[in-house]
């Protein structure tokens, strides 16, 4: 894959990166979905966008992004958590805080999903 090829495809709607993977998994084992684990998981392995031999971090997992194809409710579900979780970041008052601005940061990467708007 060419360097302007790559940089196209994962700026596409349904393309995230892999922080973005990891934190969702982490905070859904935590919910005990173990269904949506396994579908991120799923994703995390098969779903890689291969990198052009020109980029300069062939093999940082955390580099790496990857197309995601989840259905609308597994999507929503996860939109969900991150809206709850934000909503329990805020602080007194419900000012925002760090944590409350991480979540919704979250929540915004997956609400931008072609398939959940």
């Amino acid at each position: 894959m060419k360097a302007e090829e790559y940089k196209r495809i994962i700026k596409e709607d349904n393309v995230l990166d892999f922080g973005t993977l990891k934190v969702t998994k982490e905070q859904l084992d935590k919910t005990g979905n173990k269904r949506l684990v396994a579908e991120i998981e799923r994703i995390i392995t098969d779903n890689k966008i291969d990198k052009p031999l020109s980029h300069n971090d062939q093999v940082t997992q955390e580099t790496d992004f990857y197309l995601v194809d989840l259905d609308t409710d597994d999507i929503e579900t996860i939109v969900s958590m991150f809206g709850d979780l934000e909503v329990g970041a805020l602080g007194i008052g419900y000012e925002t805080t760090r944590a409350a601005s991480f979540y919704a940061t979250m929540l915004d990467k997956w609400n931008d999903l072609p398939d959940y708007r």
